[in-house]
């Protein structure tokens, strides 16, 4: 009697493509680790960790020490970041960048308890602390929108690019994330003004409602406004209390300045103002940016088309209708890193656990950021960030072209 091998053959029927993107994330995530590993030795990573944070620390303190007001002070921002330095081997270059805080005094109260902590073992906690919300946001999420999503699957949406850089700066875009899905649970449940309210938490990066709130207009989402504007008095008025007219003022100026000369990695980032910068370099300015303004004006445009379309139907078309705005937002931004692709997580999530996600838009969300660091950073290391910001500034567009797509095949 021949031999036969009903293992084989089951395990056989059972594969799918999830089953194979599954392997080749596996399979680049140890490629990546190795990767990582070979930066790390180089030490000058570690003296890196938490740049951000460091200026969240350093904010806390002053608020502590010298009043909220006081903030936003680049003489004593100054003298407390300089001397925030990380437990690190010897030999390891200390000369960071010095990056305050522009944030509104109420999320400087946020990191208040941190300052209780020497500076390396709490940002150590301060990471742990957004892993830990992160993971039980997303079960909360799935939970509310009643789907199901394996361990090993989680950890794919909590092990991607956009999650690890925001761990490694100490950023609090867990913030965003909180905003974004629980302004779109309590819109699908038809708690229109509780949604709006959320979104007031978005006053922490205020640049990414710039296509929200004018698509609500135009749908006349007026509850959810009016929950806006309750959201972001709060914040505000929370700011007023802590730091006064003076501290308000001091971080608007902040915020602008890190709009402008203050930051100088535009050219890192994943908006049409990078591909600008980036075009800039061999294209006169005229036709750098005339590309990149058309990309905007038809960006907004696009976005715009569809608030005036999609704005009413079922759950899943309301999240892909924020999936959408919030890419074309991310385009259209004047500063926008790839970090701030946070928020997509709970929606994509979701879309995948529904079976509404193609394989070939997990494969660009999964696998093509760490391809794209990898190909960028291989044969071009000296401008590794900007073909880096330039890629998934792709990926960014890409959503936004699937999302607006799948929108049209609902609607059908």
């Amino acid at each position: 009697m021949p031999y036969k091998d009903d293992g084989c053959k089951a395990w056989w029927e059972k594969w799918d493509q999830r089953t194979g993107v599954d392997l080749a994330w596996c399979l680049l995530a140890v490629f990546s680790i190795a990767l990582y590993m070979n930066i790390v030795s180089r030490q000058r990573l570690c003296a890196e960790m938490g740049v951000d944070f460091r200026g969240y620390y350093a904010s806390a303190q002053i608020a502590l020490q010298h009043g909220f007001a006081q903030v936003y002070d680049s003489r004593l921002q100054q003298e407390y970041l300089s001397i925030l330095h990380h437990r690190c081997p010897a030999g390891t270059v200390q000369d960071i960048p010095i990056v305050a805080m522009p944030y509104l005094p109420a999320y400087v109260l946020l990191m208040l308890p941190f300052t209780s902590l020497e500076f390396t073992t709490s940002y150590l906690v301060w990471t742990a602390f957004n892993v830990g919300v992160l993971a039980l946001y997303l079960l909360r999420f799935a939970r509310a929108m009643q789907v199901q999503t394996g361990s090993f699957h989680l950890l794919q949406w909590l092990i991607c690019l956009p999650v690890l850089s925001n761990l490694f700066l100490g950023q609090m875009n867990m913030l965003l994330v909180i905003a974004v899905g629980e302004f779109v649970l309590a819109y699908i449940r038809g708690a229109k003004v509780r949604g709006g309210a959320w979104l007031g938490l978005m006053l922490v990066k205020p640049h990414l409602l710039i296509l929200l709130l004018p698509g609500l207009a135009l749908s006349r989402n007026w509850k959810v406004i009016q929950g806006f504007f309750i959201g972001a008095l709060a914040v505000l008025g929370i700011s007023v209390l802590l730091g006064g007219p003076a501290g308000i003022a001091a971080s608007a100026a902040l915020a602008i300045k890190f709009a402008g000369p203050l930051i100088q990695t535009g050219a890192t980032m994943m908006n049409w103002r990078a591909l600008a910068l980036n075009l800039n370099i061999v294209f006169p300015t005229w036709l750098a940016w005339g590309v990149a303004i058309t990309g905007m004006a038809l960006t907004a445009a696009w976005v715009v088309y569809l608030w005036l379309r999609f704005s009413r139907g079922t759950p899943e078309r309301w999240i892909l209708l924020i999936l959408a705005t919030y890419t074309g937002t991310i385009a259209v931004s004047w500063h926008a890193h790839f970090y701030l692709l946070m928020p997509l997580i709970p929606l994509l999530m979701v879309l995948d656990s529904k079976h509404m996600l193609p394989v070939r838009v997990l494969v660009a969300w999964l696998l093509g950021p760490p391809l794209i660091y990898l190909v960028v950073y291989l044969t071009m290391p000296e401008l590794a960030r900007n073909g880096f910001g330039l890629g998934m500034l792709a990926l960014d567009v890409y959503l936004l072209v699937w999302a607006a797509g799948r929108l049209e095949k609902e609607e059908e």
